[in-house]
């Protein structure tokens, strides 16, 4: 893949030097970021971003099981309806290719915009702004054109077979474009941001966007067929004002062009959206974001900056530590337990690695609960599916108890083993009592708001009851795990079978689910299982408080 991209970057050498760079740094930087990015995991793609080598061909591993998924949505949305009725089916296959790509860049490419790790090397040389953020775009889009090629190679194929290679070559052209476009819409607000915003709070800023922009991107996904529906996607749509406002819908228009065929004023625009915006975009941020793009980034170290400045941190302080030093105090009960119940809390609230790969997942389950939600009231479902999307956005939890030994700062661990520690199943148990109480809970209390809100107040006992089963199946991914200290392990030194443990999991919720379902025919089924489920939870929570040195594994 590097040499290919090398080739590229030899063959549009005249565009990069019109755009003010100077090619053979940009080459030289990319060829360097490739090769490094082989020595590092990659957040979205799961246990496959895992690199046990320099020579790991993962990556490949990740674009095979895109090709797979791509083509199974592109099978069912492009294969059945009519000639005259593709706009939607294409509207929805963009949508896919650009959240992904947009999920795939916020989660593990937003870093490299802003990476500061080469700074002592860049910037006293003679590079320039506009070539270093040259670079580094490059270095982005290369991948996301990857991604977007596996997600849409079986669709491509699709409408060739039922419409004619030029209708394929449209439809991969602006697949491609698909990504230029959400690398033009995510990084534009990272600029603007880093000319508007201070220094010192950029990356706290950038972090908490990304987050938002990540649960937007799938909850939208998500919502757009069902608010679209069934029967719609083989009727003739009818334009409206507001499809000029929907990029992907400009994409669906451009190949909606040749499929119909069609040269209308409608279609026309469409045509012209989807192809001068992407590069309209990226010469806006060329010409007028990027001035300053060397000097920002000299002043955003955050490896070697304390965050955030010593006066605002000690305003805060007093507040802060007196709510949490009543918190520990009320869920606690030894003072190992209340130091890893503060030292936790701090951590996943300054994380920000912590809380990329672990918020946006909340909002994914919130977003997955509306989503069941919408089906269950159009399948006549209800009294099953809420109990389902209880259970399964209890799993999006789990991930913030996965990560919670995963830290870039590993190295601080060495602390565990010299300070006189006799038990360390009380730094686990506060540790988990922390995530509980400041993630487990909340989210719940939202998700039980919305369900109660949706289905009614009598509710609140199957609320009760999952939100208790979610903490035993917390508890029991906890002592089924290779327990580790917190925040002592690098992420690509866990040796965990996700995928047996991930099939556990399932088939614990499975199990337990149904069983649920099963109380609510029973008269007071479900009151009478709440304190024999809180005592299970106790019980567990107990085990994994005894916890020793023996059962500890030292990153």
């Amino acid at each position: 893949m590097t040499n290919l991209i090398l080739w590229v970057l030899n063959r549009i050498k005249p565009l990069l030097v019109l755009s003010g760079a100077n090619h053979d740094q940009v080459r030289a930087i990319v060829q360097v970021k490739l090769m490094m990015d082989n020595r590092r995991s990659i957040v979205t793609l799961g246990r496959y971003g895992k690199q046990a080598a320099e020579t790991s061909n993962s990556f490949t591993k990740i674009l095979g099981v895109y090709a797979l998924i791509g083509g199974l949505l592109s099978l069912s949305m492009l294969m059945v309806p009519p000639q005259e009725a593709m706009f939607l089916p294409l509207t929805l296959q963009f949508s896919y290719i650009m959240a992904l790509c947009a999920m795939t860049l916020i989660s593990d490419f937003s870093s490299v915009i802003l990476d500061s790790s080469d700074n002592q090397i860049i910037l006293p040389r003679p590079v320039s702004s506009r070539t270093l953020w040259v670079a580094r775009v490059t270095h982005i889009t290369s991948y996301l054109f990857a991604i977007a090629l596996s997600l849409s190679v079986v669709a491509v194929l699709v409408i060739a077979y039922r419409f004619g290679a030029l209708a394929g070559l449209v439809f991969l052209i602006m697949s491609l474009l698909s990504a230029v476009l959400m690398v033009f819409l995510t990084n534009v607000v990272y600029l603007v941001l880093m000319r508007f915003v201070s220094e010192e709070k950029v990356r706290e800023v950038i972090n908490y966007f990304q987050i938002v922009m990540a649960i937007l991107f799938y909850g939208g996904y998500q919502l757009l067929p069902q608010l679209i529906g069934r029967t719609a996607m083989t009727q003739v749509t009818t334009h409206e004002w507001w499809h000029y406002l929907v990029p992907p819908m400009w994409m669906a228009g451009a190949v909606d062009t040749i499929v119909r065929p069609a040269l209308d004023s409608t279609h026309l625009t469409f045509f012209l959206l989807a192809l001068l915006t992407p590069f309209a975009g990226l010469w806006f941020m060329n010409r007028f974001l990027t001035t300053n793009f060397t000097q920002t980034l000299s002043g955003i170290d955050q490896e070697n900056r304390t965050e955030p400045s010593t006066t605002s941190a000690q305003s805060a302080a007093p507040t802060n530590s007196v709510f949490l030093e009543r918190l520990s105090t009320w869920f606690t009960t030894s003072p190992l337990e209340r130091a890893a119940f503060g030292f936790t809390w701090r951590i996943t609230g300054r994380d920000r690695k912590f809380k990329l790969k672990t918020y946006p997942q909340l909002g994914f389950g919130l977003a997955y609960v509306v989503v069941m939600s919408l089906q269950s009231r159009r399948s006549d479902a209800s009294g099953f599916f809420y109990l389902f999307a209880l259970y399964f956005a209890g799993i999006y939890v789990m991930v913030a108890q996965y990560q919670l030994s995963v830290s870039d700062n590993y190295r601080a661990a060495w602390i565990y083993g010299s300070a006189p520690i006799r038990d360390p199943g009380d730094v686990l148990s506060g540790s988990l009592k922390a995530l509980i109480i400041k993630l487990l809970t909340p989210f719940y209390v939202v998700l039980a708001g919305y369900i109660l809100y949706r289905y009614g107040v009598d509710k609140l006992s199957d609320v009760l009851l999952a939100y208790s089963n979610s903490l035993i199946m917390l508890m029991g991914a906890a002592l089924l795990s290779t327990r580790y200290m917190p925040f002592s392990v690098a992420q690509d030194a866990l040796k965990q079978n996700n995928t047996a443990r991930g099939i556990a999991i399932s088939l614990v919720l499975g199990v337990v689910g149904f069983s649920h379902y099963g109380l609510t025919f029973l008269p007071y089924g479900v009151w009478i299982a709440i304190p024999l489920s809180i005592g299970l939870f106790w019980y567990l929570f107990r085990q994994y408080r005894r916890t020793s040195w023996a059962q500890i594994e030292m990153g």
